[in-house]
């Protein structure tokens, strides 16, 4: 390095040497590399570690997933392999559960690892880690919570999920049809208040399953007991609606959907598939579900669709459900159809039960097995199975029925019901139960103002008329309920509680995830 020259006042030079400085220069250099390097360090260490917590947070989680989907197996594989599916009968697709061992939040173990008899449940490491999960059943419902912890290490993750078991028999809805509705619109204050499922069968693209106009409503979730709803008095013959958690409140339902596999639904005028949310009362408005392939049309289409998910899911059945015939293999005999199984098993009719009336007398059959009785004085009794063959009718007409038993009656000729049918004593129905099929129509209540119970079954057309409200289910390939207002009624009990003989009564059922949550 050159020395730099000064110059003095006398004007002599001296010379000044400037290496020192650029050696403390350098040094200052150096300490902030080493600062930086350092700092680096201290940051890609940190990112590791980071990391390498992420990838423990996302392998627990994975683990809690694993964890879930094994609970999930097991509590689906309990409704396929049991024939009276419960989650609350202490035992899961064969493992033992314990519902007293709870912790604070109410949930108990699956399975329950000191009961020795789920010595062979298997491992629950994954990954390094491991998983438990835990359940809590809602009381009054068909539903539970699961909850799956995944850990690795120091790191936990956890998995809420809320499932729900669904029974798809045709009778679970207040209408189950093969084709749909008849064509015309379904216009005035008509009210289906259940369950809707519509498989469309033989429509064309564009086609209506089901035209709504007027004030209708499609899918009721409620009772709505009043005016405008299900009278006090038949309010009083069937068990009351469960209560479900919604938006934080404890409110009576139906857990109805909407089920069309094929067809639009038309909403126009003030017609709607259920109600929006109105909190602070007693009931659900909303309906659970609706799910429709072709979706909806009419003035309205979406707008008056109130449904917890919305109106954009498609049907979600495949080819699980189909429309059942009398023609079909009886279930307990696939070697037989309902013809032949009810001409060897049940009592067999030749003659006409045309024009009925309260005031008839008959005894027809033994009441210890199968049977139809009339007293005189408007009491029927159905037990067991009744076969009216021979293209003869059932007809009852003019006046007030009382019914007892629990019966399937098969018709081979047509049906017509003009007259009150319910039965009696508090929450008698369905306990009394009973059940009308026929491979040809059924009308029901052409005067007006009809109060009409049972399961009704036909392979051509259920006709409804007037100001009639029909307590139970339609089972039809065409249903037809435009003819001014009547209202059906579904009373979830009724698919727990079928007649002997009855159609479509094997059961089918499907577990929903309704939430998935990580807490």
């Amino acid at each position: 390095m050159m020395a730099k020259s000064i110059r003095t006042r006398d004007g002599r030079l001296w010379l000044r040497n400037n290496r020192g400085s650029a050696l403390l220069s350098a040094y200052f250099v150096i300490i902030a590399l080493l600062i930086f390097g350092a700092g680096f360090l201290l940051l890609s260490t940190i990112e590791a570690r980071t990391a390498e917590y992420q990838r423990r947070i996302m392998t627990a989680q994975y683990i809690a997933e694993a964890g879930l989907e094994r609970a999930l197996y097991d509590l689906r594989q309990d409704l396929v392999n049991d024939a009276s599916p419960s989650w609350e009968d202490g035992d899961i697709n064969s493992w033992i559960v314990d519902d007293t061992d709870t912790d604070s939040d109410g949930f108990y173990p699956l399975p329950d690892t000191t009961n020795a008899a789920n010595a062979d449940y298997g491992s629950t490491s994954l990954s390094g880690g491991s998983y438990a999960v835990r359940i809590k059943n809602v009381s009054g419902a068909d539903d539970i919570w699961i909850r799956s912890v995944g850990t690795l290490g120091s790191v936990t993750q956890t998995i809420e999920v809320y499932a729900r078991m669904i029974n798809l028999l045709p009778w679970n809805n207040a209408i189950f049809g093969g084709a749909g509705s008849s064509g015309a619109m379904v216009n005035g204050n008509v009210n289906v208040y259940g369950s809707v499922h519509i498989l469309g069968n033989g429509l064309d693209d564009g086609d209506n399953a089901i035209d709504l106009g007027g004030t209708a409503e499609l899918v009721g979730n409620n009772y709505n007991v009043g005016p405008q709803g299900l009278s006090a008095a038949l309010a009083a013959l069937i068990p009351d609606l469960p209560t479900v958690t919604y938006n934080g409140e404890s409110v009576e339902s139906l857990s109805a959907e909407l089920r069309v596999k094929n067809g639009l639904v038309g909403l126009s005028g003030n017609s709607a598939v259920g109600q929006a949310d109105d909190s602070g009362n007693s009931v659900k408005e909303t309906v659970d579900g609706t799910y429709v392939t072709d979706g909806f049309n009419g003035t309205k289409g979406t707008t008056n669709v109130f449904s917890d998910n919305g109106y954009a899911e498609a049907y979600d059945l495949g080819d699980a459900v189909s429309f059942p015939s009398l023609s079909d293999p009886y279930p307990d005999n696939p070697a037989q159809d309902y013809y032949e199984y009810f001409n060897d098993n049940a009592l067999v009719l030749t003659t006409q039960l045309d024009a009925v009336t309260p005031s008839s007398n008959f005894t027809y059959g033994d009441c210890n097995s199968n049977c139809i009785t009339m007293n005189g004085s408007g009491t029927l009794r159905v037990e067991g199975m009744v076969y009216v063959n021979g293209d003869n009718n059932l007809s009852l007409t003019s006046g007030d029925f009382t019914y007892s038993g629990s019966g399937t009656i098969l018709v081979t000729g047509g049906v017509t019901i003009d007259a009150n049918l319910i039965t009696s004593g508090d929450e008698s129905f369905p306990t009394n139960i009973m059940g009308i099929m026929t491979p040809n129509d059924i009308d029901l209540g052409t005067s007006s103002q009809k109060d009409i119970m049972g399961l009704f079954y036909a392979e051509g057309e259920v006709e409804t008329h007037k100001q009639t409200d029909i307590v139970g289910t339609m089972v039809t390939n065409y249903f037809n309920i435009s003819d001014q207002v009547p209202s059906i009624f579904q009373v979830p009990e009724t698919a727990n509680n079928l007649p002997p003989g009855m159609i479509a009564g094997e059961q089918i059922w499907l577990m929903r995830v309704v939430s998935w949550q990580k807490i």
